[in-house]
């Protein structure tokens, strides 16, 4: 009985001997795992990372278009706001003048809706 205690005993060491093996091997797998995931996190950062920075530079840069296309357009609406004061104190210069020539073509315009129409 004492013989097969100790075959059982060996017979058991054997296989915690193997499932060691076993386990350590699933552990330097493991390692690896984890190496080639934190491998892959570092490049994913280094690309998202570059990609912010592009992103940004694209964004800077239309930016400044717009900076430079609204400088340009607020000139021009300044040009054509002082041409359009000249010509208003221009014929604002003469209210008289103005005025007579306004009641003269309204006027002209009231006989011409209102006229008395022949019928032939």
């Amino acid at each position: 009985m004492t013989d097969t205690v100790a075959e059982a005993g060996d017979a058991v060491k054997g296989k915690l001997d193997q499932g060691k093996g076993v386990f350590e091997g699933l552990q330097a797998s493991a390692g690896e795992a984890e190496g080639k995931a934190t491998a892959l996190v570092r490049e994913v950062s280094t690309a998202g990372s570059q990609a912010g920075r592009a992103g940004g530079d694209a964004v800077q840069g239309v930016a400044r278009e717009v900076r430079s296309q609204a400088g340009q357009a607020a000139a021009m609406v300044y040009q054509q706001g002082a041409r359009a004061g000249g010509y208003l104190s221009r014929y604002a210069a003469q209210p008289l003048t103005a005025l007579l020539i306004a009641g003269v073509l309204g006027y002209g315009l009231a006989y011409l809706i209102h006229r008395p129409v022949k019928n032939d």
